[in-house]
């Protein structure tokens, strides 16, 4: 494969791979360069001194060749036998070779006596092996405290290796994401405007030094997901499975989902969030992600190995291979919010309770009412309209619309005076009415649809907790069964007596149609606004006039 900057040609190089490739090499280029000047300064310096031995042991032996006789040096049938010229010792050290020149010595270029005798078997030439052991010896004795000398080469031994080049850089690789990432949960806070913190407090700054216990912060909103993260950092560059929108919206989902791939099953099984099971939170996400069936059929047809997937799809393969998958999250879903919408409707179905046993047994309340009838009949006479024998709750509302001749006098004026002059016993009836003090919330029959949504959710629960049975999924959700079972039981016996608590409130109510003739579908929230409003109305100009 042909290559070029360490890259294969077949590659597609961007432009930044090819400029950190070069940075790499000139940075170790000029790393070894520097390396190297170090050194160099530092071995000059000594190899000098060195060189400065040597050549003075070098010139010692020659001087003492030149005082030997010169006899059988030149013979009628002597040739001059001429030395060639000898390469320079080398001193090799970790770093780089210098090249000391060294004088050829004199006996080397003698003539020998008989060129076809060997050259051990010539005395005058014997002395020249002594005297090159001698200067290796001696030299090597004074480059033995050298630590980066390795050895000196002189013409008796083989030329030294050149130093091989500096090994070229790895490709840059991208760093690993930590195993442990301490992350938080988010406080989505509303800042202040740039324009208004001049003239707030928060511009003077704290004049002290605020201390926080920072490990108890992380112990409550801490996100222990850094495995999580790792692995979503490492498998960006893997190409996802799913679609991109739902896989986008899904990954935001799992960085925050504590639950790993393999996990998943055994957590759709656990009941209770506190035996270790999932939470609301997480089971409402995650029936968003339920794989359609043309998910299903890509990831099965998947033949590879799970690890290499990205994280989303190996969420989305382990999804994909849990049976029942959509039934058992609303299964799950139902039994967290039974509970809830039980525990919300009881104080709702008992403040109508109450009220209706308040509005039936206050019997000031019906007098005040035969006075704002009394009333009625003189104005409407007089006006030329029939006289009345009741009128209907809602029209308690119309009190404070009446006007006299005094903007600010109401007919409500008039009925607190006519009561406190004829009965002043009767002006405090609100009293008696203390649930009518605040605005009802929800109506009977609202309520009473709400219970029955709640009857058909637990219905639903039982039956597949009969359907679960005839499935059998094996032995190792038997503790799901237990708590299911358990869970059950607990809810009926709940339903039981919110069910009656809601027929008691039924009965009561239509005890109050009857009694101040109203319709029997009247619509509680507005019968009770009415009368709400004229209590309040009532207790209001009752505290103006006593004082």
């Amino acid at each position: 494969m042909n290559f070029i900057c360490g890259f294969p040609l077949n590659e597609q190089i961007s432009t930044e791979d090819v400029r950190n490739e070069r940075d790499a090499w000139v940075k170790a280029i000029n790393k070894q360069c520097m390396d190297w000047k170090r050194r160099s300064q530092y071995e000059d310096l000594r190899e000098a001194q060195k060189l400065s031995d040597i050549t003075k042991v070098i010139k010692e032996n020659q001087s003492t060749h030149e005082r030997e006789p010169e006899t059988g040096k030149m013979q009628n049938n002597h040739v001059p036998l001429l030395v060639p010229p000898q390469p320079f010792p080398r001193i090799l050290s970790k770093s780089r070779a210098v090249a000391v020149p060294i004088p050829v010595p004199a006996l080397a270029l003698e003539p020998v006596h008989k060129p076809s005798v060997e050259l051990e078997q010539m005395p005058e030439l014997k002395p020249q092996p002594v005297q090159e052991k001698t200067l290796v010896s001696l030299a090597e004795s004074r480059l033995a405290p050298l630590p980066q000398l390795e050895s000196v080469q002189s013409p008796l031994f083989s030329a030294a290796p050149t130093p091989p080049p500096p090994v070229p850089p790895p490709l840059p690789k991208k760093k690993k994401t930590e195993s442990l990432i301490i992350r938080t949960r988010a406080f989505h806070w509303d800042l202040i405007a740039q324009d208004k913190i001049a003239k707030s407090v928060w511009a003077r700054g704290s004049p002290r030094e605020i201390e926080i216990d920072t490990s108890r912060l992380y112990e409550q909103f801490g996100v222990k997901d850094s495995a999580n993260i790792s692995i979503l950092e490492s498998s960006n560059h893997v190409e996802i499975m799913l679609s991109a929108k739902i896989a986008h919206n899904f990954n935001i989902f799992l960085k925050s989902f504590p639950v790993q791939p393999k996990e998943l099953k055994d957590k759709l099984f656990i009941v209770n969030e506190g035996d270790g099971g999932l939470s609301d939170e997480h089971i409402t996400s995650l029936r968003r992600y339920v794989p359609t069936a043309d998910d299903k059929e890509m990831y099965r047809s998947y033949k590879g190995d799970v690890s290499e997937l990205h994280l989303v799809d190996q969420y989305m393969l382990e999804l994909c291979n849990i049976p029942y998958l959509s039934p058992q999250l609303d299964l799950l879903l139902t039994l967290r919010e039974l509970p809830i919408s039980m525990d919300d409707l009881k104080p709702l179905i008992n403040q109508k309770i109450r009220m209706c046993q308040q509005l039936w047994g206050c019997e000031a309340f019906v007098c005040v009412l035969e006075y704002l009838l009394a009333m009625g009949n003189y104005l409407n006479q007089n006006a030329g309209k029939e006289k009345a024998k009741g009128f209907r709750l809602s029209s308690l509302t119309k009190i404070s619309q009446l006007r006299g001749n005094e903007k600010r006098f109401t007919l409500m004026h008039a009925l607190v005076e006519q009561i406190m002059l004829h009965e002043p016993r009767l002006a405090t009836f609100f009293r008696e009415l203390a649930e009518f003090e605040m605005v009802p919330g929800a109506s009977v029959k609202g309520l009473t649809a709400e219970v029955d949504v709640v009857k058909n959710e637990l219905q639903k629960v039982i039956q597949y907790r009969k359907t679960y049975k005839g499935k059998n999924l094996g032995s190792q959700h038997s503790k799901f069964t237990k708590d299911l079972k358990l869970a059950i039981e607990k809810y009926e016996a709940d339903l039981y007596q919110l069910t009656k608590r809601c027929e008691e409130m039924r009965k009561l109510y239509t005890d109050i149609l009857v009694k101040f003739g109203e319709p029997l579908d009247q619509d509680s929230k507005e019968l009770f606004g009415c009368v709400c409003q004229f209590v309040n109305e009532f207790k209001r100009i009752h505290s103006e006039l006593t004082c």
